[in-house]
């Protein structure tokens, strides 16, 4: 059996193959002729443990997702193939950090979400290698709150950036995504603060050129809804640093040259 990534209308079934869904995945599986139906691994006993592991990976489907669609365009445009994938293992491993049977552990990303410190977006353009500006992180005065502070530095010669580009921006998004539960009256997974869950507050620096002269020192805070952030939410601040070729007048993004990362969840 193996997954596929092409929407349905692209997917030729080869000979002796099928194709069926599966409820938190997102896109058709392919499988031999002969093996178990989609039917019967929703019903059949014996699939018991499939199913259990499934609702898990449903929840961490949805959790990479809901971290996705918080991204910004351009951040978005930094993300490399399959990365949805790769979100999606790393969220579904937070839940092997809990005691329970399996299908009903809980996945609490403000216990366990720093496992996901230092993940790459784009692993051929590494955050940490590209962005050699020294930096700050600090806690605000409340939860929900980040200050970011950028001594000055030269760009030219703090980035290693694609050789074309003339410009760079820097943007950080901090993304509350809640812990899950799983609820017995429901038999399925419940967002412990849903109207929290997904919710972002955004710093983004102004276009610069690639300069050989120091920067000004930059500041900034990142704040969500200026709210305090309950307990049973995770709160993962995204970074990224975007370059760029000026040409005919308008900023082309060059995104395969650019990195993003989970700096840090709190």
């Amino acid at each position: 059996m193996k997954n596929v990534s092409e929407t349905p209308s692209e997917i030729e079934v080869p000979k002796g193959y099928r194709k069926y869904s599966l409820k938190g995945v997102n896109h058709p599986i392919i499988a031999r002729k002969g093996g178990p139906t989609a039917k019967q691994i929703k019903t059949k006993a014996s699939y018991k443990e499939l199913r259990n592991n499934q609702k898990e990976f449903g929840v961490a489907s949805q959790m990479a997702k809901t971290l996705r669609q918080s991204l910004s365009e351009g951040m978005s445009e930094i993300c490399e193939t399959y990365i949805s994938g790769k979100l999606t293992a790393q969220f579904r491993n937070l839940a092997k950090m809990e005691q329970g049977k399996t299908g009903t552990r809980p996945l609490f990303l403000s216990k366990h979400g720093h496992l996901l410190n230092g993940f790459e977006f784009n692993s051929s353009a590494p955050y940490e290698k590209i962005f050699g500006a020294k930096y700050f992180v600090k806690p605000g005065s409340q939860r929900g709150q980040v200050i970011l502070h950028f001594p000055a530095f030269i760009p030219a010669k703090t980035f290693k950036h694609p050789a074309d580009s003339t410009n760079f921006k820097i943007t950080a998004r901090l993304i509350a995504l809640s812990d899950y539960q799983f609820d017995q009256s429901s038999q399925g997974y419940k967002p412990v603060n849903k109207d929290l869950h997904g919710k972002f507050g955004t710093y983004e620096s102004a276009m610069l050129p690639l300069l050989k002269i120091p920067t000004e020192p930059m500041t900034g805070m990142v704040s969500i809804d200026d709210r305090i952030i309950p307990e049973g939410t995770g709160l993962f601040l995204v970074m990224a640093v975007s370059f760029y070729r000026y040409e005919s007048g308008k900023f082309v993004h060059l995104n395969k040259g650019s990195g993003m990362q989970i700096q840090r969840v709190l």
